[in-house]
């Protein structure tokens, strides 16, 4: 499948975006301690890292991708790229900063706030990539909903893996219910589009909602205080990560040009 290293790219950026930010969210609420934040906000930017890494295989000449920032301000696939630049460097300086303890911890904090605005500003820039009037399948509300569903379920799971049990699980369970809750609707969209193409994706989102479903169980688990075993919780990021990477295989698996 040549749009894999997307596939990886749009989840496991996004995944380390939201985790990011909930971790830090939890940090300012007193839900995780400074060397849980510096800990968790680096595993955050490794996994952000790993799905960026992954995109440069669908490029099919590496030394060209500095064009790509030839289109800022009026090419979405060109803001994306930016966003994907600024929060990889300001979240990685701030989260190794905080990680080692060098110089003063208030100026990677202040670094750490910023990357937390920049990886809103990614995660919103993604979907815009794919809202195409000419591919039928992606133009519509829910290709957004479903790509920013990425950053609650995974960033929500791989965050309360990291410490931030409470919040993380919370923002894990309520993605993971939006998203088994909006699944007829996208189908039917998808079906009007072109029934025979969310015919043939019907394996990869049965696969995806039934991961989904353990996904919500173990979040809500975690919530009420009943799930406090980090390799149970580091199981279920492990399963929203493989959900959500199902759901993008079926996604890609959806392009065609309308005519």
């Amino acid at each position: 499948m040549h749009e894999l290293p997307l596939v990886f790219f749009t989840v496991l950026t996004q995944a380390g975006a939201g985790a990011f930010i909930l971790l830090y969210v939890a940090h300012k609420l007193s839900q995780v301690s400074d060397r849980q934040l510096g800990v968790g906000l680096f595993c955050a930017m490794v996994l952000f890292a790993l799905g960026a890494v992954c995109s440069t295989f669908h490029l099919g000449m590496p030394m060209r991708a500095l064009n790509a920032f030839s289109g800022i301000g009026r090419s979405p696939m060109s803001n994306e790229i930016l966003a994907t630049a600024l929060f990889g460097v300001v979240g990685g300086l701030s989260a190794l900063g905080l990680l080692l303890k060098k110089g003063e911890s208030g100026l990677f904090n202040a670094l750490a706030g910023l990357a937390v605005l920049l990886g809103i500003a990614f995660i919103a820039m993604v979907p815009m990539v794919y809202q195409l009037d000419t591919v039928s399948t992606w133009g519509n509300s829910y290709t957004t909903l479903v790509m920013v569903l990425t950053a609650l379920v995974c960033g929500g799971a791989v965050a309360a893996t990291l410490g931030a049990v409470r919040l993380g699980a919370l923002f894990g369970a309520v993605g993971a219910a939006v998203s088994l809750a909006m699944r007829t609707g996208y189908i039917d969209t998808l079906t009007a589009a072109s029934e025979r193409l969310a015919q043939a994706q019907e394996t990869w989102f049965t696969v995806q909602m039934a991961m989904l479903a353990v996904v919500l169980v173990l979040c809500l688990m975690a919530v009420i205080g009943r799930l406090n075993n980090r390799g149970v919780l580091a199981l279920a990021a492990l399963l929203a990560i493989a959900a959500e990477l199902a759901g993008r295989v079926a996604f890609y698996n959806l392009w065609f040009i309308s005519m």
